[in-house]
């Protein structure tokens, strides 16, 4: 359900495609983004995750953390951890004592990390609402709508962008069932240097941990 939840959130901070139906100043904005984006040697962010319904009662919070190399990447979700050095993928399931060792999806379209400024530049209309206030900041608010509703469990996603440093903030996905899912950016940290070790399962960090090769 976390791998699900998050790359849900991989639909959120980037720019869509020419032949989308676009709002104009939305397109502006966003293709602006991509491009600094993709500009970055290397992203290290902390974020919190949040799911509200309020007709189940739910309500939860949780802080995650990824860290971007070109298509090296590590992302700890609470109690599950998944590091991929480009060539192979590896998901630590803390509370089972598990590491299951796969491929990374490969494509430009593929729920891998590594596309999460890229992989949802088609595929979604977009609207400007309105620029408001969030805390000291003040943001761009944009809507993006699925061109394919029926092929997504979700109906819109919202993402708050810093005007000044052109930067996603927060970000809102309104799911089918009535979830509320939030990402709310903590720290965005850009071209620091980043060993390549983080990048690479280790067995002595995870002692007694079972190993199963999924290729």
């Amino acid at each position: 359900m976390k791998r699900i939840l998050f790359f849900s959130f991989l639909l959120l901070i980037s720019s869509l495609n020419a032949n989308a139906q676009e709002d104009k100043k939305a397109k502006s904005i966003l293709d602006k983004l991509s491009a600094k984006t993709r500009s970055y040697s290397s992203i290290k962010t902390d974020f919190t995750y949040s799911l509200v319904n309020k007709d189940r009662k739910i309500n939860t919070t949780q802080s995650w953390k990824l860290i971007l190399k070109g298509d090296k990447y590590r992302l700890e979700m609470g109690d599950q951890i998944v590091i991929s050095d480009g060539k192979t993928m590896w998901k630590v399931l803390k509370t089972d004592k598990e590491v299951e060792i796969s491929k990374p999806a490969a494509g430009e379209d593929a729920l891998n990390p590594k596309n999460i400024f890229t992989m949802y530049e088609k595929g979604f209309r977009n609207k400007y609402v309105k620029e408001e206030k969030l805390g000291a900041k003040t943001v761009h608010v944009i809507e993006l709508f699925p061109l394919v509703p029926k092929e997504k469990d979700y109906n819109s996603i919202r993402l708050f962008i810093d005007k000044n440093q052109l930067q996603v903030v927060k970000s809102e996905i309104r799911g089918k069932n009535g979830n509320l899912y939030t990402y709310d950016i903590k720290k965005f940290i850009t071209n620091e240097p980043v060993e390549d070790a983080l990048f690479t399962f280790k067995s002595a960090e995870f002692p007694g941990f079972e190993v199963n090769d999924l290729r």
